[in-house]
């Protein structure tokens, strides 16, 4: 069996491109102008207008972020001290002093009000009491408790327009309280 030659040409003339060719050559650069001119005239400029937007919103943003408060020597001791206060109100034994002025009930005696001096440990109770024996019976009951001392009745004053005479008071105290 023989073997037919194998010819191979490496050298061969090349054809000459096709009209055709040429013509979607041609309009492929022409769409690619067109394309890129439209992206020049309205998307270029859409994407500019929105980098300015964004621009002005982070701007704005900035503006409404509160400023770090820069606080001299002075003004850091005052806020410290407000701090100190406050944790001072919120350590304080509230639920002990509450139950020991609830606990007593030999005569009505209504509590009207309880303002408390921390810094100083006074307390004035403001309140109403039936009468004037059983408000001098809430001072002795007070001034048997061993979380007040320095008792003292500042005032009382009996209304005499209810039929009931009931007698509203004033009573100071030192509060010993320990955290």
């Amino acid at each position: 069996m023989t073997m037919a030659n194998l010819h191979l040409d490496f050298i061969h003339p090349r054809r000459p491109a096709a009209p055709t060719g040429w013509l979607a050559l041609a309009a492929g650069l022409l769409v690619l102008a067109a394309v890129l001119t439209w992206h020049a005239g309205f998307v270029e400029p859409d994407v500019a207008a929105a980098e300015l937007e964004v621009a002005r919103m982070r701007k704005e943003l900035a503006a409404r972020e509160p400023a770090a408060m820069k606080l001299d020597d002075g003004q850091l001791a005052a806020e410290w001290q407000k701090a100190l206060t406050i944790n001072q109100r919120l350590g304080a034994p509230w639920q002990k002093l509450l139950a020991m002025l609830e606990s007593y009930v030999d005569e009505p005696v209504a509590l009207l009000s309880i303002d408390p001096d921390l810094t100083k440990k006074d307390l004035v109770l403001t309140g109403e009491a039936r009468n004037l024996a059983a408000l001098l019976d809430y001072v002795r009951f007070l001034k048997r408790q061993g979380m007040l001392s320095d008792v003292t009745l500042q005032s009382h004053q009996v209304n005499k327009q209810d039929r009931d005479r009931p007698v509203r008071f004033r009573i100071s105290a030192t509060w010993e309280h320990e955290r």
